[in-house]
């Protein structure tokens, strides 16, 4: 049963709502407490993920009650640069010790400056564009990343590739869009150090409701694997015309994969997404849920571990005096996703990637990674 908190205070101040929760703790009642800010974006649509952060966030530190007094400080970004630029004074205002959260580039961007003005660390959980670590040593920014790059998506899929398809002819597909047209010229980039080529290179129109004259151009070339950058109702459709004349293609997607599905047309059994893990029954806390993607969702794993992160690294600091930012950059922090080490730019060792498989609609299972 979860532990019962033993105080809870809910602040009203100038810089927006913010909740302020006191773990208890055992053998260290009468110490300061470790003050942690949860910065997600709490109300409107977004709601949904920044609820899972914070629940992460929460239920991690509470565990960590019985070995440390820690008080979490909320903050809804709102998922604006307003909203990042009020959670960062707040918790400014509140004297944090460290921060975890953050699902969106613009309100991140607008907190650090404040934060690092302020001495305050932080542990970036959802925000993965390359520029926020890549310019860290520039800028001064305090901040160290739990969330994959957004490169790493490219890095995943070429490994999987290059294991499953290594002797075998292969093509890349794409959407036309930047993103996908990004993700397949890395993917290529990164097989061709391998050594490996593909036979075909294509793209498409997305939002087709057919897509027969591209599956015919594909029979045409005599590959039948490939790697698709694009959306799930387009490689739905995709594979439905192409086994409409008889043409069975071996897919393999990314992380669009898990988006929002054609309702129409499923997609067919075997066809493999290579994205980040969301679920993470080992932190269930009470009475398991049923299934295999059952567990806590989305961005409670990561939030999980970097608050275990955060709380360590503040707890060491105090014991040391050393100054959390060192001890971030020098440690090794154990966690229940893995052990997490950061390089010299902040960003962390913790592979979240997996590949998953559509069966029996749905993706199950975690079949490599």
């Amino acid at each position: 049963m979860t532990r019962l908190f033993r105080t809870q205070l809910q602040v009203s101040a100038a810089f927006g709502l913010m909740a302020l929760t006191l773990l208890p703790a055992q053998a260290q009642d009468t110490d300061e407490p470790i003050t942690l800010g949860i910065a997600a974006p709490l109300s409107d649509s977004v709601g949904i993920l920044g609820r899972q952060l914070a629940a992460g966030a929460r239920t991690a530190a509470e565990k960590l009650g019985d070995d440390l007094s820690v008080a979490v400080v909320e903050a809804d970004t709102k998922c604006s640069a307003d909203g990042g630029k009020q959670a960062a004074e707040s918790f400014v205002a509140m004297n944090v010790s460290i921060v975890v959260g953050f699902l969106c580039a613009d309100a991140i961007e607008a907190a650090l400056p404040i934060l690092a003005e302020a001495a305050i660390p932080t542990l970036d959980v959802g925000v993965r564009a390359n520029r926020l670590t890549d310019r860290r040593e520039r800028t001064g920014f305090l901040i160290w990343r739990v969330a994959p790059r957004s490169d790493e998506e490219a890095a995943a899929a070429a490994n999987y590739l290059a294991r499953r398809w290594k002797a075998e002819p292969f093509g890349l597909l794409e959407d036309g869009s930047i993103a996908a047209r990004a993700l397949s010229d890395s993917v290529r980039r990164l097989l061709a150090e391998q050594g490996m080529k593909p036979q075909t290179i294509d793209n498409y129109r997305p939002a087709e409701e057919k897509q027969f004259g591209l599956v015919r151009r594909l029979e045409r070339t005599g590959v039948t694997r490939f790697f698709i950058a694009g959306d799930r109702p387009d490689i739905a459709i995709i594979a439905r015309d192409a086994a409409e004349i008889g043409l069975a293609l071996d897919i393999v997607g990314g992380e669009a994969l898990f988006d929002e599905a054609n309702v129409d047309v499923p997609l067919p059994d075997g066809v493999v997404a290579v994205a980040p893990r969301t679920h993470f029954p080992e932190l269930q806390v009470g009475s398991p849920d049923e299934g295999p993607m059952a567990g806590p969702q989305g961005y409670f794993g990561p939030a999980f571990a970097a608050t275990q992160i955060a709380v360590a690294a503040a707890g060491q600091s105090r014991k040391t005096d050393r100054p959390i930012p060192d001890i971030l950059g020098s440690e090794t922090f154990p966690t229940a996703l893995g052990a997490v080490r950061f390089n010299a730019k902040g960003d962390s060792d913790l592979d979240l990637y997996r590949v998953f498989e559509w069966r029996d609609n749905g993706f199950v299972g975690e079949t490599g990674g």
